[in-house]
């Protein structure tokens, strides 16, 4: 019956009330609905980009290590053609070790400059033997020697002495010493000594296991006085004691 009366329209009248009452209700729901819905794409969506982000910011660190291991090869393969290319030219046999730490190993007085390499009295290092870097400059000298490791006592270490000239016109003659572990000095030169400054200083070879003319630095200071017998000069390296990571030992 309900049927055939609304197919006669005899209903509409209710049913037209019945949708007005009905329909603030439904329009709620309905909203609601679609405010849950939305909520929980919504929140799908944010779970995803973090998701997202943590994988590229997880790629973005392995580059990052990637790219510095790169970097650090990259460098050691150039110091390693440099320190090639050196021996090449100098003729000198040689044994290349890793610098591996400093004042770590070994017992160092404090002021002192030492670094240690991953070669030692099995590799036919033995006390004495000077050190080079990639450009062929001398950084010091073997002070203490172990089965696999080796200290290098740096020219800079106030312990660490070579005989020297200066290539001056009087080729002066002298001893250098480290100074206070950041430059280098020569004592006890006669005031007759002519000296300028940027003179180089050189390994003259004499006594021990060093070979002549290894680079040792330039003059940088000249103490001259007058009422003095002798002068001194300072010397600055030229080498970098933060960029040792590949040295080379020179052996007989």
């Amino acid at each position: 019956m309900i049927i055939v009366l609304h197919l006669t329209k005899v209903l509409t009248p209710l049913e037209n009330v019945a949708i007005w009452a009905v329909k603030p209700i439904a329009g709620f729901l309905y909203g609601s609905g679609s405010g849950i819905r939305s909520s929980y794409e919504n929140n799908k969506q944010q779970k995803d980009i973090s998701s997202k982000v943590t994988t590229l910011e997880n790629e973005v660190a392995t580059l990052t290590v990637a790219n510095a291991q790169f970097k650090e090869l990259e460098q050691d393969n150039i110091k390693l053609r440099a320190e090639l290319s050196f021996l090449s030219a100098s003729k000198y046999k040689n044994v290349v070790a890793n610098v591996i730490s400093q004042n770590l190993v070994f017992d160092i007085k404090e002021g002192d400059q030492d670094i240690v390499i991953d070669k030692g009295a099995k590799d036919g290092i033995k006390e004495g033997l000077g050190v080079v870097n990639e450009n062929g400059v001398i950084i010091g000298k073997i002070s203490e020697v172990k089965d696999n490791l080796a200290k290098i006592c740096l020219t800079t270490n106030r312990n660490c002495q070579f005989a020297a000239t200066i290539q001056n016109q009087g080729r002066t003659m002298g001893v250098t010493e480290g100074d206070l572990g950041l430059t280098i000095k020569m004592n006890y030169i006669p005031q007759s000594e002519k000296i300028n400054m940027n003179d180089t200083v050189i390994t003259s070879g004499l006594g021990g296991n060093i070979p002549r003319g290894l680079v040792i630095g330039k003059v940088s200071q000249i103490n001259n006085h007058s009422n003095e017998i002798w002068q001194d000069v300072n010397i600055e390296p030229l080498f970098d004691l933060s960029t040792l990571t590949i040295v080379t030992v020179l052996t007989p």
